[in-house]
């Protein structure tokens, strides 16, 4: 992480960033002039509106994705899930466009409708129980064994696969590393630190090793959506010695591939007047109607996170935010501060187990791409040891900073904003 030492107020920062929305308007796709303009704190009167409604999506990816909100007069309602669901729908955000006529039926059933379907995901990504279904956990307990999966949780193995990623095999090592985000002060974090740890360290390059060699862990995939954990006694019997009980799992990937499920669940029910955000950076928006959309670009300065770009765009698309450090300080996060500033993120390095970034805020986009293809593209740039872009190509685009400077790889994004100080660099067209 290149930032490590920085000390990072995520509340406060991204309270910042909603008090700095600017509420412009996009009249097309095609790159306009760019403003300079200083993302103050000033005329907040002004916003107010925008500030009460955006309190609601606070809790979600750093701004990316606030949309139709531009639009005055629309009927802009954030879904909630029926009374007493048991789905992942408190992971996400899902605001539709009611329709003027009928819009009471219209929400009901759209909210039985996603309600079903974060009911199904919860249960289908799920590694801590089988609840009758084709799912991880199912892989999980019965490794060299066939197993029938559910078909969008086989189309997700599929992806990841297909991209040679080994992150769903680091379960074992998440098993100890995942409690460190649940500390309450640095005097328990040595337990779960590898970086502070240096048995912790030797056993989480084991492990990795062991995940890193399709020889000892590896999905076979047999077609119609039957599929066998492959894995070696000797990396069975490793993982009993040191008591380990789960042994594949999407980990923070999954609510990639779970956003994708709900977006294809209600684009092919005709629901596509909206857009969904995870609380963790991944969201789709379903429509081109119900624009102009916005993506806030950050950047941790030394004096902690600010806004720096303000990106709009009038096309259904997926997106992913990817941060070094917190934008929601809270307990279980997937991100730990230490009282001097160091930050552990939940990114860990297949290759040797180690937790880290290559860079402290990448947002990627994408019209032809699912928030799973995305991320899976993203994860060797990101959790590196270096930045390098370079295979981040079309159809996938990205923003990031380098120093003031802002690079983009999409020629035709349209910048409303671009934060004082910093510059602007597009790739040729």
């Amino acid at each position: 992480m290149k930032n490590a030492a920085r000390r990072v107020s995520g509340g406060a920062a991204f309270l910042q960033v909603l008090m700095r929305f600017n509420r412009g308007q996009l009249n097309s796709f095609e790159p306009p002039r760019v403003e300079h303009i200083e993302l103050s704190d000033k005329d907040k009167r002004n916003r107010w509106i925008a500030v009460i409604v955006l309190l609601a999506v606070a809790l979600a990816a750093f701004g990316v994705g606030v949309s139709g909100l531009l639009k005055k007069n629309a009927g802009w309602t954030e879904v909630e899930p029926l009374s007493g669901s048991s789905g992942c729908a408190g992971e996400f955000i899902f605001r539709y466009s009611i329709g003027e006529k009928n819009g009471r039926a219209e929400y009901r059933t759209l909210s039985a409708l996603y309600t079903s379907a974060c009911e199904r995901a919860a249960k289908v990504y799920s590694s801590q129980s089988s609840e009758g279904m084709g799912n991880l956990f199912r892989l999980s307990v019965h490794p060299n064994e066939e197993v029938k999966l559910e078909p969008e949780l086989y189309a997700s193995l599929e992806q990841i696969q297909a991209a040679g990623s080994r992150i769903p095999y680091l379960a074992p090592l998440y098993e100890t590393y995942g409690s460190l985000f649940f500390c309450e002060d640095d005097s328990e974090t040595a337990e779960f630190d590898p970086l502070q740890n240096g048995e912790l360290a030797e056993y989480f390059r084991e492990l990795a090793a062991f995940a890193n060699d399709p020889a000892h862990i590896d999905i076979e995939l047999l077609g119609e959506d039957r599929a066998v954990l492959r894995v070696s006694d000797e990396y069975l019997h490793y993982l009993e010695e040191n008591g380990v009980e789960t042994l594949i799992d999407l980990g923070w990937m999954k609510n990639a591939f779970i956003i994708d499920d709900l977006a294809s669940t209600l684009r092919s029910s005709g629901f596509t007047r909206g857009y969904i955000q995870s609380r963790d950076g991944f969201g789709v928006n379903l429509d081109s109607d119900c624009g102009p959309y916005a993506m806030i670009m950050a950047d941790l300065t030394e004096n902690g996170a600010r806004a720096v770009a303000e990106l709009h765009y009038d096309t259904p698309l997926a997106y992913v935010d990817l941060h070094s450090y917190t934008m929601q300080p809270a307990e279980g996060d997937w991100y730990y501060e230490m009282e001097s500033g160091e930050v552990r993120s939940i990114f860990v390095d297949p290759s040797d187990g180690v937790p880290k970034t290559s860079e402290d805020d990448l947002l990627l986009w994408s019209e032809e791409l699912g928030c799973g293809a995305i991320v899976l593209r993203a994860c060797p740039v990101f959790i590196a040891d270096s930045f390098d872009p370079s295979t981040l190509s079309a159809p996938l685009y990205c923003a990031y900073c380098v120093g003031k400077e802002i690079i983009c790889t999409d020629p035709d994004a349209v910048f409303a904003a671009v934060a004082e100080g910093y510059e602007l660099r597009k790739a040729e067209r």
